[in-house]
């Protein structure tokens, strides 16, 4: 006679669920296709309802209002008819103890900075672009406001002690942003008496 060899309660128990698990899951084409064929449903019915003015509008409105309200408030501008002679402009208004720290120039695009003794300090950029831009500025947690400075349309964002205006100008392509951690009244005052050339 052989001897009989008694195996532990574990092996038996692995050994089992093993052997069944072989019958209980679905084979993997079984599975894509159990995953795959609902979301191409759904897909396809959200296609098709976005096809729809009366739905596709209120879904882009409430979107476009969420994500202006949360993250960024971005403008296009597209104007074919350009009235643009050189990118460069003169701040007509610094404040008392600001004094200027850097200056960079690009073909499309110059920036000044200036800082205080304080420590508080701005920047002010003037962009130029041809046929369209997506400017994007941070709205999270900030007073968003629309206004008009010097005739054109502009976006002021507030938050605790930190500013940033946009003025758009359509007609010579150029964007004017000043964002700094200085008084909402002072940064006002030198947006509205810059002077582009």
């Amino acid at each position: 006679m052989s001897p009989l060899h008694k195996f532990s309660r574990s092996y038996t128990k692995r050994k089992k669920m093993i052997l069944r698990s072989h019958d209980e899951y679905l084979p993997i084409n079984s599975f894509r296709k159990r995953i795959l064929i609902p979301i191409v449903i759904i897909l396809t019915i959200l296609i098709c309802a976005m096809s729809v003015p009366a739905i596709r509008e209120p879904m882009i409105t409430f979107i476009v209002n969420v994500y202006n309200e949360m993250t960024d408030f971005i403008i296009r501008s597209d104007n074919g008819e350009i009235q643009f002679t050189t990118n460069d402009f003169i701040l007509n208004y610094v404040p008392e103890n600001y004094t200027l720290q850097d200056t960079q120039i690009a073909a499309n695009i110059k920036t000044e900075a200036y800082k205080d003794n304080s420590g508080h300090s701005f920047t002010f950029t003037l962009e130029y672009y041809k046929n369209g831009i997506n400017f994007s500025m941070d709205t999270e947690n900030a007073k968003v406001t629309k206004t008009k400075i010097q005739g054109l349309k502009a976006v002021i964002a507030k938050k605790s002690d930190f500013v940033n205006i946009v003025v758009f100008d359509n007609k010579r392509h150029q964007v004017w942003n000043l964002t700094g951690n200085i008084d909402y009244n002072v940064a006002l005052k030198i947006v509205q008496n810059v002077k582009i050339k």
